[in-house]
């Protein structure tokens, strides 16, 4: 065993009257670190002695032979070993062991132990598979501190994780426990005391725990304090405190689902239930029975507990409640500021004075709970607690300080009347609030934030990062900008207030390429599509007015998308009902994308690739457009109109006279009319491949180059086929021209206008030009 040394000493003696001293050679101090190492390139063993050159292989070599003030620092992997600390250290030099990159015990006995020491520092350490002893096993000492670690259990362990017995002073940090053993994940005695437990995280696995008993920390020693840790499962209580302990505190606790109890509180004395968030137990919240007294709980939030709903409570447990007071109890405790609530209101009985019951009959049979409020609503529990309670925790569970709320008044009592019940201290950032609007003939997208609300301080600035680089921070909360290509980009939206507190939400957008603006003349009413916000699509408009222009935009894939102008949005699919069609979709994917079907007739129609049904529109405009009809019918199919084409008309160069259906369409088209009425105006519709059709307003028939070509125009056809297909050539002087697809012949205003028009023209002169109107 190594001992220290004096450096140098001096031997004295005296001889002859003189004093004489003989120095002694100087003596290495004792090293500050010990190393365990497995497998380093030089090996280690246990005869070494433990340098980082020549390591232990085991930590129970270490501990043997380490003195006060070392530390033992331990390399990773696992080791087959229940490590027992015979050593001590003292406040200023205790003796520590620490894993500096994930050391695992691992094995049936598993684990640490230390009995009768005191000033023992342990520090991340993992140990699993533990049966018959825990993993942490303190005893009859004193001053032991154990932070950051595992103590994961075997499924057949009858062991608690964590058994504190006879300990004094000591301090639980930032530790897990896990497994279903009945005796619990933590167990401090009776004769312990002065305990903390901060920070830790305790579960067992609720589908294979056993059905009674388990208990996630339990205390029967006084002045233990349990903060700012996370429970979940166990059958018999989340926290349970007995007889023998007094002046628990049980605060900024998060207890989650589990067959037992939240907090039990079974004969304890002077207990501190406060500032705790309890939810989705079997049985109650908070339980007070036994011959408990002198027990508080107050600033607690408590929600669905006792039996409400949960699949796996048992049905012998419908007599939970969020908190109950029993037997002895009723009487010496005290319950006040809690939050305490079902979701649905429907079980009224959600406390208990012996006898479960509502919160009115509660406080009429206790004189408790005056403050207690029954609500869902997070805001109730903001500026509402009361600091004077046992146990108040001046900072929240993630170690935040007590705020005002301004926008909330202050309902609380003590010296803080701000402060928040449950475990957060509520801190509002600013809410993010966003509206996005593209245009994607210009590429460009205008973000409006709003309606964005501040948190606890005014909005300080809004900060745009448009996805390809471009990134603008401004006052105010209204942000354009252009793409310079097109694609899918991230929009990201950041508000910050003038604390510096701040909130991003980010959403995609598709700037995808236009191919035309047109309008959907759906050929069941021979009304144009529209769209408005709550009514759908609808054939409905007698002109593409606004409501009813679309960008067509190519989506890829041989797919189109439809964009309306009127409100900047995909026509889409709508999530809720998969027929149903809206245009609410800033972002292209599956639900906007469409197949565009030429019909044989000139006319398109489109499928929609998710449910591979046709979009329909009902003769009835009123009825809404959906993607419902498995095959082509005529309420199926559209005419494809260029918006800036629709409803024009034709005036004949040659002598200034307008083309006109003339006899309402039932004689050839002339260009003889003075003025453009309706027996003048048309539809360029297009009909593929570059080509067009026009179609007479006044008769809803394509203008036909009869007899091929060889007989006057007349606008008699019911659908476009090739006599009706031309190729509108678009001249320097403004003018356009029409070549007929059946014999590659112009349209001609015949006799400069005193004959009916005929496709007979061979090239483009006078008489082949016409100015659209």
């Amino acid at each position: 065993m190594r001992k220290s040394f004096f450096s140098a000493f001096a031997t004295v003696v005296l001889t002859g009257g003189t004093l004489v001293g003989t120095a002694l050679p100087a003596q290495a101090d004792a090293p500050t670190t010990l190393y365990v190492r497995q497998n380093p390139v030089g090996g280690c063993s246990d005869q070494y002695p433990g340098t980082l050159a020549q390591p232990f292989c085991t930590i129970g070599a270490a501990a043997t032979v380490v003195t006060p003030g070392q530390s033992v620092d331990v390399g990773g992997g696992n080791y087959r070993e229940r490590v027992t600390i015979r050593t001590s250290g003292t406040p200023e030099q205790p003796v520590t062991f620490f894993a500096s990159s994930g050391a695992t015990l691992i094995g049936a006995t598993a684990g640490f132990v230390i009995d009768g020491q005191h000033d023992v520092v342990l520090r991340n350490f993992r140990s699993i598979g533990s049966t018959s002893v825990p993993g942490l096993d303190l005893r009859n000492s004193s001053r032991i501190t154990v932070q950051v670690g595992t103590f994961a259990m075997d499924t057949s362990s009858t062991a608690p994780a964590v058994r504190l017995a006879g300990v004094i002073g000591s301090t639980l940090r930032q530790i897990s426990t896990g497994g279903v053993a009945p005796s619990g994940g933590i167990t401090i005695d009776a004769a312990s005391s002065d305990v903390l437990v901060q920070s830790v995280n305790v579960s067992s696995n609720i589908a294979h725990e056993p059905p009674t008993g388990s208990v996630g920390v339990q205390v029967d020693g006084p002045r233990v304090s349990i903060l700012d840790s996370t429970f979940s499962g166990f059958s018999g209580a989340a926290v349970a405190i007995g007889v023998g302990a007094v002046g628990t505190v049980v605060a900024n606790n998060r207890v989650d689902g589990g067959r037992g109890h939240g907090v039990h509180n079974n004969g304890g004395t002077g207990t501190a239930i406060t500032n705790n968030t309890i939810k989705d137990r079997c049985r109650d919240g908070i339980r007070v029975d036994g011959a408990s007294s002198g027990v508080s709980a107050q600033n607690n939030v408590l929600i669905t507990n006792g039996f409400f709903r949960q699949g796996y409570c048992d049905a012998a447990f419908l007599d939970g409640v969020e908190i109950g007071v029993y037997g002895g109890a009723v009487g010496k405790t005290v319950v006040d500021y809690n939050n305490a609530h079902h979701y649905y209101n429907d079980s009224p009985q959600i406390y208990a004075w012996n006898t479960p019951m509502g919160l009115a009959a509660f406080r009429a049979a206790s004189g408790q709970a005056a403050h207690d409020r029954e609500t869902g609503q997070t805001r109730d529990n903001i500026d509402s607690a009361n600091s004077a309670a046992p146990g108040y925790p001046t900072l929240d569970r993630a170690g935040s300080p007590r705020i005002d709320d301004p926008t909330v008044p202050n309902t609380g009592a003590g010296s803080v009347t701000y402060a928040d019940r449950g475990t957060v201290e509520t801190i509002r950032s600013p809410v993010v609030l966003f509206d996005v609007a593209l245009n994607i003939q210009a590429r460009s997208v205008t973000v409006d934030a709003s309606a964005s609300t501040p948190g606890l301080n005014p909005i300080a600035s809004y900060e745009f990062s448009f996805g390809d680089g471009s990134l603008v921070t401004q006052t105010s909360p209204i942000a354009s900008h252009t793409y310079a290509n097109p694609g899918t980009y991230f929009v990201n939206i950041t508000v910050k207030g003038t604390d510096g507190r701040s909130t991003t939400r980010n959403t995609q957008i598709s700037m995808l390429r236009p191919t035309g603006t047109i309008g959907l003349r759906a050929l069941s009413n021979r009304r144009y599509v529209s769209y408005e916000t709550g009514f759908g699509l609808r054939p409905n408009q007698a002109e593409p007015s606004t409501i009813a222009q679309f960008d067509l935009a190519d989506a890829g894939n041989g797919k189109v998308a439809l964009f309306s102008r009127a409100v900047g949005r995909y026509v889409a699919i709508s999530q809720f009902d998969l027929s149903v069609l809206t245009a609410d979709s800033i972002l292209v994917d599956v639900r906007e994308s469409f197949t565009l079907v030429r019909n044989g007739d000139s006319t398109i129609s489109l499928q929609a690739p998710i449910t591979n049904k046709y979009v329909t529109a009902d003769v009835d405009s009123a009825v809404p457009m959906s993607a419902s009809v498995s095959t082509i019918g005529t309420w199926e199919k559209f005419l494809q109109v260029v918006v800036p084409d629709a409803n024009r008309s034709l005036k004949a160069k040659v002598n200034s006279r307008f083309v006109s259906a003339d006899g309402a369409g039932t004689k050839p088209l002339i260009a003889s009319a003075a003025t453009a009425s309706s027996w003048e105006r048309f539809d360029v519709v297009d009909v593929g491949n570059g080509q067009v059709g026009l179609l007479a307003r006044v008769n809803n028939r394509f203008v036909s180059a009869d007899g091929a070509g060889a007989k006057p125009l007349i606008a008699s056809a019911s659908t476009a086929s090739t006599w009706e297909r031309f190729t509108m050539v678009r001249s320097s002087d403004g003018t356009v021209s029409f070549k007929a697809a059946v014999n590659n012949k112009y349209v001609s205003a015949d006799g400069a206008g005193s004959k009916p028009l005929i496709a007979n023209g061979p090239v483009i002169s006078t008489w082949e030009r016409f100015t659209l109107g």
